[in-house]
């Protein structure tokens, strides 16, 4: 048995408990045991090993770390051995050294198995235990019973499937920085406002928070979830009182008898914060702190008690100089707004605010391979930065869809392990997203009711709108909680786009059915369509001259040369496309008029390829435009098209179609040309602005 006495620890453990080492002969064909020793953790006996996988177990699983193995030697499995794990999970040796997410459980009871199942039902967020009866592994003769019952339960169980607050670190990834600035700001006595969207983890993060400082013993955190009925209902005396009496339990000191009375409760908390020992600093933080604002729906009384309840709070902070302050919620009006009821808000100016967006994309992949991997995963880079991008890194929107990725492959009855890639995920994508619509409504449920302005701009880019309301987006004042939340991205070369996609698509979705559409996309009425192409065609005009104006230096990369574009009457005077022919005649005088005096500039200075190259390069947002109108207008004119070409032109139909067939969309050409015109001369736009 060279696997059991390679290190001393092991020899002297087997020497006192021989029959373990027979009883751990199948593990030991996948496992190297390199650490063993008996404890009494949780008050539960236990023989505990520290087990490292082969490569050929590390390649299956995506183990990376040693596992620990726990061996409970009694007749009954009880959640003690859970506990006691638990805590030697905590402690050296195994503390950093073993996998977090996974422990092996072997037990003499004949039915661990099903005592970890139900135990794992009972706490979802715990790691994954694999259990193993004694039993089960002495008539495990070559140790093949053993690796097909840990691929069972390590694939089988769906731990991307997480809904409420992360309240241990198992599954929690990212944040590092933000968390570090965070603590460093409540040692210095600072306040900090964390806001964002609905389920981007924010309660995870206070929770994060909170056991990254139970160390540490200079912050003391007291928590509390504003929305719970034993909070937002209290009268801002009496929950200042409970605050008072928490902080001096917390503190180890004596809080003298508090009256309700406004001037006795504000001056009973002063004292309590005034005694605060040194070197201790209590952090009150309080989550959903919108329900004790002005903005509760609830509990009205908090319109009156707002004002007095933060007086009192910061007055106290001023006089102990160490009374921190995290508020929490969805909206940041609560710090934002500088009057309430016509007295100045005690929030404004003094409490920073800061937003918590979606994972980076480091992060993300960080948590897809160490999750997917453990549950027979294997996410390609292709695949990974398609799951990023879709759902922008959203903690809680991206875990929901691998987890209907892993429920599809189960209902499937696929093996596992599989490596999934970016075609997978773009064909299950439609019933993928359907799934978490639901979800994708609660993220912005609030949006509409506290920025309203901003949500009717989200849902104009969403129903790409962008070219009539282009200037709005210019303008800070109109999109800054958008661009806060992680909604909206605006690259200086490229128009304003969804960052979560998927929450795009929900929330144009919602909009064309509140119209009464089929499609998206809002397309114009037909009353308004030739009055709309006037106007348009006569702004891509004028536009395009400002262009060339101020791209027009020396040594600059020139769209048609010295000379302007040509035909520009001609398509002043283009019709509304009512079939394929208007439509093609369109393309055609746009392709005149842009692409084809580029093409001729760029061979009168011996570049054939300057549209595909140079103007590519400078020019990214209008060149995709002027793209779409050569591959239209090349479908229009050649029978057959090359496949690089015909794979452009599904692109462009793709996105200008949202999918669908061109024979299932009503008005199809003027569907096109709408695209078209909106597409060139929102490029023309971006272009603009950064040249400009």
């Amino acid at each position: 048995m060279s696997h059991f006495n390679e290190d001393p620890a092991v020899t002297e453990h087997f020497a006192h408990h021989p029959d373990e080492r027979t009883l751990l002969r199948p593990i030991s064909q996948s496992f190297k045991i390199s650490w063993a020793a008996r404890r009494r953790p949780a008050n539960a006996d236990l023989s505990v090993f520290i087990v490292r996988p082969n490569k050929q177990v590390s390649e299956l699983f995506g183990f990376t770390q040693e596992l620990l193995l726990v061996y409970s030697p009694h007749r009954e499995l009880q959640p003690r051995a859970f506990q006691g794990a638990e805590e030697i999970l905590s402690q050296l040796p195994a503390r950093g050294r073993v996998d977090p997410l996974t422990c092996l459980v072997v037990s003499n009871d004949p039915d661990a198995d099903s005592r970890v199942l139900e135990y794992l039902a009972q706490n979802r967020e715990s790691r994954t235990y694999v259990g193993l009866s004694a039993q089960q592994l002495r008539h495990d003769k070559d140790g093949w019973g053993f690796k097909n019952h840990l691929m069972a339960r390590l694939f089988g169980r769906d731990i991307f499937d997480h809904r409420l607050p992360l309240k241990s670190d198992t599954y929690f990834f990212g944040r590092e920085a933000l968390i570090q600035e965070f603590q460093q700001a409540f040692l210095a006595g600072e306040n900090r406002g964390l806001f964002g969207l609905r389920k981007t983890g924010k309660t995870s993060f206070l929770y994060k928070l909170q056991r990254m400082s139970e160390g540490h013993s200079a912050l003391c955190y007291l928590y509390y979830d504003c929305k719970s009925p034993t909070i937002r209902t209290l009268r801002w005396t009496k929950l200042l009182k409970k605050i008072a009496n928490d902080m001096a339990t917390a503190l180890g000191i004596h809080a003298s008898d508090m009256g309700e009375e406004p001037a006795e409760a504000a001056e009973a908390f002063m004292r309590v914060a005034c005694r605060a020992p040194d070197g201790q600093t209590p952090v009150l933080v309080f989550d959903e702190v919108e329900y004790i604002s002005p903005f509760a729906k609830l509990d009205k009384h908090w319109e009156q008690d707002y004002v007095p309840f933060w007086q009192t709070i910061w007055s106290a902070q001023s006089a102990a100089r160490a009374l921190p302050t995290l508020v929490c919620g969805v909206s940041p009006a609560v710090v934002e707004q500088d009057l309430v009821g016509g007295v100045q808000n005690p929030l404004f100016g003094i409490v920073p605010a800061r937003y918590l967006t979606g994972l980076g994309n480091a992060e993300t992949r960080r948590m897809l391979l160490s999750l997917g991997s453990r549950i027979g995963l294997k996410f390609t880079d292709d695949a990974a930065t398609y799951l990023y991008q879709r759902y922008g890194g959203h903690p809680f929107l991206t875990r929901l869809a691998c987890s209907a990725v892993h429920r599809a492959l189960q209902a499937q009855k696929v093996p596992r392990p599989i490596t999934i890639d970016r075609d997978q995920l773009i064909n299950g994508e439609e019933q993928r997203d359907g799934e978490l619509a639901y979800y994708c409504g609660h993220v912005v449920s609030e949006l509409k009711e506290f920025y309203p302005d901003e949500y009717s701009l989200l849902e104009n880019i969403a129903t790409g709108q962008l070219a009539d309301y282009f200037d709005f987006y210019r303008q800070p004042e109109f999109v800054t909680h958008l661009s806060h939340y992680g909604l909206l991205q605006r690259a200086p070369n490229s128009v304003p786009q969804i960052s979560i996609p998927v929450v795009g698509h929900y929330v144009g979705l919602q909009a064309a059915r509140a119209a009464g559409r089929r499609s998206i996309l809002h397309v114009i009425p037909v009353g308004s369509r030739k009055d709309w192409l006037g106007r348009r065609i006569r702004a891509i005009i004028d536009d395009i001259r400002a262009l060339e104006g101020v791209t027009r230096r020396p040594g600059a990369t020139l769209l048609f040369g010295p000379n302007s574009f040509p035909e520009a009457d001609k398509l002043l005077h283009a019709e509304v496309a009512e079939n394929e022919t208007s439509f093609a005649t369109c393309v055609n005088i746009l392709n005149r008029c842009f692409v084809e005096p580029i093409e001729k500039y760029g061979l009168s200075i011996g570049k054939k390829n300057y549209f595909w190259d140079e103007v590519k390069a400078v020019f990214p947002s209008l060149w995709d435009a002027l793209c779409r109108i050569k591959i239209y207008r090349h479908d229009r004119v050649h029978i057959v098209l090359n496949p690089s070409v015909s794979d452009a032109l599904d692109a462009y139909l793709n996105r200008d179609l949202e999918g669908r067939t061109p024979g299932s969309v009503d008005g199809l050409w003027f569907v096109l040309q709408q695209c078209t015109l909106d597409n060139l001369f929102l490029g023309i736009q971006a272009e603009l602005e950064r040249f400009s």
